[in-house]
């Protein structure tokens, strides 16, 4: 979020914390109160964390205390024979639980929140009514209002944003195949190919009919935007569909994964800078030429409706604190994630939470997990309304503590750790968490290297995040003459990195030999030897085709053999991250329609982008960057088309 909308709107922002959060936590804390007639009551203790309500005999429920291990085991048998004579009729049965141990509500889970506590009760001064209230206006609320305006709706679009520092997050947008791409060459892809990548990778825990909106409707939805909305100039000027002449020797899949074409970027040459805040006001712009309403400086409160009654609008606190009421026939919640609510952060994003809690942090303290992202506010209206959350472990952008140092033209290479030895298979795809490094000790050593070949060897690679846009020719041009010009030595040189805003870059070392680069990054001793065995052991496996100790696809098989050499290097973190923002939401179904827990459609109600749950399932995935921006303008766009269904347009 830009610094003038923290300087601009901190009073506002207070504001509505008082008013909604306060009478909120005050409710929370009433309702969260009940407890086992056995536990003492508790209050929150001085540092903010709840007081324990009474002591657990934790070992009295413990195996051996109550002789119950080995329940249903039998004698040891001697023989095949006796052994299954004692065992009956083979049914398996499971030994070895032990009793709960009681523990009082206020002592565990809360099944309210503190950060949710119970709806307000707020008296609102009415201030119009439409059919469709559109709540958030980035992405997926953009669409959303524009989809039904188009449609001949009465719509009103409320964002928390004034007009003027009104901002987004998004650069990255993965929609496939686009007009953009394919007329420019890029084969087309089959979206089923897409839908079902996806669902491997969620392991099937996102809601398939959200997917496959996904993976088939995203074309439609950017030609839709450009064609009809964006001027021509601005799509001509700022739309980089990366990677459209694609990779030249790259097959497609990579260690068994996809790896698709199909992000655009909306970005300045000459500085980098992403250009969507500028280019989604056009959009807006268009809504409003099509009779709808923006009502900007409005902070969503609360629902009108929910719990067995048909949402008909909602409460805003608007931008002098008072509160307003919006009526309306059909309500689309598009406010965006909890990314930003430290509370709402560590209690839901169970995954960040428990790996901070692995590396020994406090499991209830907010500091120990990191994040970026709005309020959460659209997530909690519609809890109050009776939504329930999706299911965990809920997916996080880059949930975690370590990331695999890069070069700055993209790319993954041999990566070796603190000791010398390479100790992973650099060629899977980066998903939206590195598992594989979040059990190193923080300060650990990890280092890429690559030869004089390095961008033949980039032809060999994907489309994932962190990698050269091969179409970007002003971007490359530049990165060629920066490894042109490279100089040896500790000082390293710098290069044009490809990263997400501005013109930025980043050290590459350089050295004539191995052993001068292994100075270079820091190895010594032990460390150094064994830098250089393993390099050479890496050539011999690079020149049998077949990486036997980490199974890298040898087609990223990359020899490390002609000078100058080069070396990328960091150190890792023990703070854990969930990077952008927090893609888990609440329950909605193929419609889009928010659900109870019961899964029955609450009325009237609709979700879209980082509000609408089981969009990513375990966890977020990129055979293609950008795909949580792209999935929150095509969320939008098809909830719209739901709601004009609904309302018999």
């Amino acid at each position: 979020m830009a610094e003038k909308m923290k300087v601009s709107r901190r009073s506002f922002l207070k504001g509505a914390a008082v008013g909604t959060l306060g009478a909120a936590s005050l409710a929370g804390l009433a309702a969260c109160g009940s407890s086992a007639s056995d536990a003492a009551a508790t209050k929150p203790a001085s540092d903010g964390s709840m007081a324990t309500g009474k002591a657990y005999d934790v070992l009295g429920t413990s195996y051996s205390s109550n002789g119950r291990a080995n329940d249903g085991a039998v004698k040891a048998a001697t023989t095949p024979e006796e052994y299954l004579a004692a065992k009956g009729d083979g049914v398996l049965s499971a030994g070895g639980a032990c009793d709960a141990l009681g523990i009082a509500p206020e002592d565990f889970m809360l099944n309210v929140p503190a950060w949710l506590g119970e709806k307000p009760a707020l008296e609102a001064e009415e201030d119009g009514s439409c059919d469709v209230l559109v709540i958030g206006a980035g992405n997926a609320g953009t669409t959303a209002a524009l989809k039904c305006a188009e449609s001949g709706l009465k719509v009103i679009l409320a964002e928390t944003q004034t007009y003027d520092e009104y901002d987004e997050y998004a650069c990255d947008m993965a929609m496939y195949n686009s007009k953009l791409f394919l007329d420019k060459g890029t084969p087309e892809i089959d979206p089923m190919d897409i839908f079902n990548e996806y669902m491997r990778l969620y392991r099937g825990h996102a809601h398939q009919s959200i997917v496959r909106d996904f993976a088939t409707r995203g074309g439609e939805v950017l030609d839709w935007m450009v064609d009809t909305y964006i001027p021509a100039e601005y799509t001509d000027a700022y739309a980089k569909t990366s990677n459209y002449k694609g990779n030249d020797n790259f097959s497609g899949i990579c260690a068994g994964q996809y790896s698709f074409r199909g992000m655009t970027q909306w970005r300045d040459v000459d500085t980098n800078v992403n250009m969507w805040p500028f280019v989604i006001r056009t959009l807006h712009t268009a809504f409003e030429g099509l009779g709808g309403e923006i009502r900007w400086g409005y902070q969503g409160i609360e629902l009108v409706g929910g719990n067995g009654e048909a949402v008909t609008g909602a409460v805003f606190k608007d931008i002098d604190g008072a509160y307003k009421q919006v009526n309306a026939k059909a309500v689309i919640c598009c406010a965006g994630d909890f990314g930003g609510n430290p509370d709402m952060r560590l209690d839901l994003s169970d995954q960040m939470r428990n790996l901070a809690w692995s590396f020994g942090k406090d499991r209830t303290d907010v500091a120990s997990t990191m994040g970026m992202g709005r309020d959460g506010s659209g997530i909690r209206m519609c809890l109050w309304a009776g939504a329930t959350m999706e299911g965990g472990p809920r997916a996080g952008q880059a949930a975690g503590i370590n990331g695999v140092p890069g070069f700055a033209f993209g790319g993954a290479w041999p990566c070796f750790g603190g000791d010398g030895k390479r100790f992973m298979n650099e060629s899977l795809i980066k998903h939206g968490s590195n598992g594989y490094l979040d059990m190193l000790p923080a300060d650990s050593l990890l280092v890429n290297v690559t030869d004089s070949n390095w961008e033949t060897y980039l032809s060999y690679q994907g489309y994932g995040h962190e990698t050269m846009d091969r179409s970007s020719d002003y971007m490359v041009e530049e990165v060629r003459e920066n490894m042109k010009n490279y100089v040896t030595g500790a000082d390293g040189f710098d290069v044009r990195a490809f990263a997400r805003f501005g013109k930025e870059y980043s050290k590459v070392y350089a050295a004539d030999t191995l052993d001068e680069l292994a100075d270079i990054v820091g190895y010594t001793g032990e460390a150094k030897k064994n830098f250089l065995v393993e390099v050479a052991r890496y050539n011999e496996m690079c020149e049998a085709g077949k990486d036997s100790d980490w199974g890298c696809d040898p087609q990223n098989l990359f020899a490390i053999k002609d000078a100058p050499f080069f070396a990328s290097f960091s150190k890792t973190s023990n703070q854990v991250s969930g990077g952008l923002c927090q893609h888990a939401a609440v329950c909605t179904d193929g419609s889009y329609r928010v659900l109870y827990g019961d899964k029955t459609p609450i009325e009237g109600l609709y979700a879209a982008g980082n509000n609408c749950g089981q969009r990513y399932g375990i966890q977020y995935a990129t055979p293609t960057a950008g795909n949580s921006c792209g999935s929150a303008l095509i969320s939008g766009y098809c909830a719209a088309e739901h709601v004009v269904e609904s309302l018999g347009k």
